[in-house]
């Protein structure tokens, strides 16, 4: 974007921060992907309908994170879109309708990155127990 310039320095400060956090997404996206394949190679190497279960409810929160991401996402897109408006004096600059947006899309940001971050630890601390509890052959999960 090049026409930026018109923009107050408190808009473009909001269109660095928004474009910083769609960044962040970018690499959640990567991350999850990852724990998911994780979870999968897990699942299908288990013999415990316990440990099958847990798995399954660790999908289950990453799916539920995953639909709080794309609402986070859509509104991101949007606070970007409307920042590019304003660039280019399509629509006129309203700093205190767009420091309200940021307020809700810092919230959201907080919120989901802290969740996944718990979320991450669950997973991580459930991959790491004990391998034979769960049925689960060490060599299986982590090959010399």
């Amino acid at each position: 974007m090049e026409t930026t310039n018109s923009l107050s320095s408190r808009a473009l400060q909001y269109y660095v921060i928004a474009r910083k956090w769609g960044s962040d997404l970018e690499f959640y996206k990567f991350e999850t992907g990852f724990l998911r394949t994780l979870l999968d190679d897990y699942y299908f190497n288990i013999q415990h309908k316990d440990g099958r279960a847990d798995v399954l409810e660790l999908n289950r929160e990453l799916m539920k994170l995953d639909a709080d991401k794309n609402q986070l996402e859509k509104a991101l897109d949007e606070q970007i879109r409307h920042l590019e408006l304003m660039s280019e004096d399509v629509v006129p600059e309203d700093v205190s309708w767009l420091a309200g947006k940021q307020i809700r899309l810092e919230y959201m940001v907080t919120n989901i990155f802290s969740e996944y971050k718990e979320l991450k630890k669950k997973i991580f601390s459930f991959l790491q127990k004990p391998h034979s509890q769960n049925g689960l052959a060490t060599n299986m999960l982590f090959p010399n």
